[in-house]
């Protein structure tokens, strides 16, 4: 899955869409990928699919906002390979879960650590396969897609046990919200921090970008779902927030967010009656994750029912 920046900013797109093509034609092993078609729309495709499940390394998602290391861990939740896992706090007090997004890590979200534990939390962040310091996943080391963050969160809840409250950042909201509506998962207090947007509007974009026309534009969905063992609707926070089975939430989102643009939680939030959005200004989408007042808020979400 790629970067959201590229679908939803011009000039951002302008700047990747040679070095994308160029990724497209090593991955393929081919040369002359040219308006959708290197020798046929499905190998284009498959080409295109891979790009997109490459994990993103930029300085942002690497950052370490741990206030001090947890107890640290690689554990057997019954997945492929093993998953790295560190806690904080009181191993008996309620538990909360910090759910990192795309080509994120644990200790990113860390910073929601130090209020959790001091309201007397148990906190436990995990990194997804291939992300961080856990295992490959099916794709292979540094290749992932959304279904197998899932299948990441569903596992670790399944062996530590339901939650009171997640605070969540980017793909990890959705994938939050999905493994509530799929039964896997049950919280009490959710905070959204800068959710991510449709992937079906970002992966047609991404296909755009790329110069696809519409059969391979279509076959590279295909691709993509298949990757992901999930529909790309899945990843859609406002059609799940208007089923009416998700809890109540608190939305966190900068209006210069550059990767999951601020209308997205506009549009969840109207979709969403249980939700409840909070702004801010010139924090982008990983600084947020630092604020002193992203942190207590999003934090006091999570503690004020206990």
């Amino acid at each position: 899955m790629t970067d959201f920046s590229p679908a939803f900013g011009e000039r951002a797109r302008a700047k990747k869409k040679v070095p994308l093509r160029r990724r497209l034609v090593r991955a393929a092993g081919w040369a002359g990928f040219v308006g959708g078609g290197l020798v046929t729309p499905r190998l284009a495709a498959k080409a295109a699919a891979r790009v997109w499940c490459k994990l993103p390394q930029n300085a942002g998602r690497r950052k370490d906002n741990r206030p001090e290391p947890g107890a640290i861990g690689q554990v057997d939740v019954g997945l492929i390979s093993p998953v790295a896992v560190e806690e904080w706090g009181d191993p008996d007090g309620p538990l909360v879960y910090l759910v990192h997004g795309w080509g994120g890590w644990r200790g990113q979200v860390a910073a929601f650590v130090t209020p959790l534990v001091a309201a007397g939390c148990r906190v436990i962040g995990f990194d997804c396969l291939s992300h961080g310091d856990s295992g490959p996943g099916e794709h292979g080391k540094a290749f992932s897609s959304g279904g197998e963050m899932i299948t990441s969160l569903e596992a670790v809840t399944a062996h530590f046990g339901q939650p009171h409250g997640i605070i969540a950042h980017s793909l990890g909201c959705a994938n939050v919200c999905r493994a509530i509506l799929d039964g896997k998962l049950t919280v009490d207090r959710l905070t959204l921090v800068s959710p991510s947007p449709d992937m079906r509007l970002v992966a047609a974009n991404f296909a755009k970008s790329l110069g696809f026309r519409q059969r391979a534009t279509r076959m590279l969905t295909e691709e993509m779902e298949k990757r992901a063992h999930r529909q790309m609707g899945d990843f859609d926070i406002a059609d799940m927030g208007r089923t009416g089975q998700l809890p109540d939430a608190l939305l966190i989102h900068d209006a210069a967010d550059k990767e999951s643009p601020y209308a997205v939680s506009l549009g969840i939030n109207a979709a969403w009656e249980g939700a409840r959005l909070m702004s801010t200004e010139g924090l982008g989408h990983h600084r947020i994750l630092i604020d002193p007042a992203v942190i207590e808020a999003a934090a006091a979400n999570v503690v004020s029912a206990l």
